[in-house]
């Protein structure tokens, strides 16, 4: 395919950055803006085009050597190459830029803040998902073509996780599986592996263990979802909290989970009700919210709990999978006219899309938190606060 010379001036919300030729848009994976490359054009889709780099003509400033051999290779990192304050820049835009073209936001600066940054840039993962070949080695599949890779070290994940599957190489699961799952408690430093596996290095099979997240102890079992950094969730947690106020005397905790949210609402509220539709996770909450007398936990879908049950609540928490919420959701919050929306969401685009319907529906958005969970990748979190006009 053709070789061109292209000057990037911008980001994608994907991690790639983004020029023009010829009057198209070209997006360059592994670029960064303010740079000019030599670049490979792979594939014209039409309306823009893809490229590969082949050449640096101008690096960026910001331009540093990945740590990882793997890097660009695997799939699973799209920043390593980008010093972690200009990362953090790069993803302020992308969330900007979603609010302002999918959410309709004119100036989202004005309500956005700066960036929570990761105390930890490298080695923060509790949890890996590993595939397994033929020769029993633990590795990756390519995100382009699903091609086995071998890795016997991810810098994403915590050390302890590194260790594990250094032990775990060539080892065979006792159940016929193609995966391999091993999640780690930062702050218990209990483990769980799945499946078991034959090895009496370590323990493996677990059906659950344990985490803590700001002194509480939560029970997580295998199927369950929980939040991939620790460090990072603690102050998510915080990011929360600092939207209730003594007004807030009964919330909604939806898409509660094991309660990650939920024990620490229970502190502050005088009633909590959580819904969550997962039966792992549903079950673990049972344990992790014994100890409050103020919780309801409704094990149900949350667009079907809101219409099912007369809730009054003054606030509302919200932190769905990276699809968003439902429209049936969105539509019931309206409905009962539930006070303050603090909404928690892993994925900018539906977070846009989802703030914008309720803007529609007389809810103000007053301002956005960026967290960084992930770093080294594209990935951002965001805390969002409305309240009712």
């Amino acid at each position: 395919m053709k070789e061109i010379e292209i000057h990037l001036t911008g980001i994608a919300h994907l991690g790639e950055a983004i020029g023009k030729y010829d009057g198209k848009v070209v997006f360059v994976p592994y670029g960064i803006p303010g740079e000019t490359v030599k670049a490979k054009i792979i594939k014209d889709e039409g309306d823009y085009l893809r490229a590969e780099i082949v050449d640096l003509v101008e690096p960026s400033f910001f331009r540093e050597d990945p740590p990882c051999k793997l890097f660009g290779v695997c799939g699973g990192c799209s920043f390593q190459h980008v010093t972690y304050s200009y990362q953090i820049k790069l993803k302020e835009i992308v969330v900007m830029e979603q609010l302002k073209r999918i959410g309709g936001f004119e100036n989202p600066e004005e309500f956005t803040l700066l960036t929570i940054k990761a105390d930890y840039p490298y080695n923060y993962r509790n949890r890996a998902d590993f595939s397994i070949n033929r020769q029993k080695l633990l590795g990756f599949k390519m995100r382009a073509s699903h091609k086995f890779i071998h890795v016997d070290y991810c810098h994403l994940m915590h050390q302890k996780i590194n260790e594990i599957l250094n032990v775990l190489q060539g080892k065979t699961p006792k159940r016929k599986t193609h995966n391999v799952t091993i999640r780690y408690g930062v702050n218990t430093g209990q483990w769980l592996v799945q499946p078991e596996m034959d090895t009496e290095e370590i323990e493996t099979g677990q059906k659950n263990y344990t985490e803590k997240l700001l002194g509480h102890e939560f029970l997580i079992s295998a199927p369950s979802f929980f939040q991939v950094n620790t460090y990072q969730a603690e102050k998510l947690i915080e990011t929360v909290l600092k939207y209730i106020d003594g007004d807030d005397r009964v919330i909604i905790d939806a898409y509660a989970g094991v309660g990650t949210f939920t024990v620490f609402l229970a502190k502050k509220a005088k009633r909590v009700i959580a819904i969550e539709e997962s039966r792992s996770a549903c079950k673990d909450a049972q344990i992790n919210i014994k100890n409050f007398d103020n919780i309801i936990y409704l094990c149900k879908k949350t667009e079907e709990a809101l219409y099912e049950h007369s809730i009054d609540a003054d606030a509302i928490v919200l932190d769905p999978p990276r699809v968003g919420c439902m429209k049936e959701v969105l539509e019931a919050i309206s409905e009962k006219r539930i006070k303050k929306i603090i909404y928690v969401s892993c994925e900018p685009s539906t977070l846009a899309r989802d703030l914008k319907y309720l803007g529609q529906k007389g809810y103000k958005l007053i301002e956005v938190q960026p967290v960084d969970m992930f770093p080294q990748t594209y990935h951002i979190e965001n805390v969002a606060l409305m309240k009712i006009e």
